[in-house]
């Protein structure tokens, strides 16, 4: 790699933090439990350049977006959203995959829909949530989760104080 390259990266990585093109700090999630599949289906909104910033503090590089990208997000997700059971055991979490919001790209700030499942054999029973996706990064850092078993709904708000939540209630 050429000098200039790396002066150009390095400027770059500690110029990320500082980019940010929005104020607010939300994750937003749609989550619906599947009893005929046992799985709780999520899709989870977040800004693109939060999760670009999220994978590089967790890999200690820029993020590449080829075709690790996906494996990157998958193990944040794994130590950022993560279901235990009763005994505390972790559910697996299965990549469905992702979609860049097309209406998102003219604001300069892009919004990415991230799918995947977490499978539960035996239910939501005294399952819980820990959702703290990028409460590394921010403060203020909210996580919103709409929440469906069944015709039951209900809407969920997790922060760095309420990092943790049983599903079913």
């Amino acid at each position: 790699m050429r000098k200039s390259s790396l002066i150009l990266a390095a400027a770059a990585a500690l110029l990320a933090p500082c980019l940010h093109a929005h104020s607010l700090h939300q994750s937003t999630a749609e989550a619906e439990f599947n009893a005929v599949t046992q799985k709780l289906e999520i899709s989870l909104t977040v800004f693109l350049s939060d999760l670009e910033l999220a994978l590089q503090k967790q890999q200690e590089k820029p993020p590449a977006q080829d075709t690790t990208f996906d494996s990157k997000i998958q193990a944040y997700l794994a130590q950022t959203f993560v279901v235990t059971d009763a005994a505390g055991h972790i559910a697996p979490l299965l990549w469905v995959g992702r979609e860049l919001e097309a209406d998102s790209l003219k604001s300069g700030d892009p919004v990415l829909t991230l799918f995947f499942e977490i499978v539960l054999p035996q239910g939501l029973q005294a399952c819980t949530l820990r959702h703290a996706v990028f409460n590394e990064l921010f403060e203020d850092q909210v996580q919103l989760l709409s929440l469906r078993i069944g015709s039951q709904k209900s809407q969920r708000l997790f922060s760095k104080k309420a990092v943790a939540q049983v599903l079913l209630q």
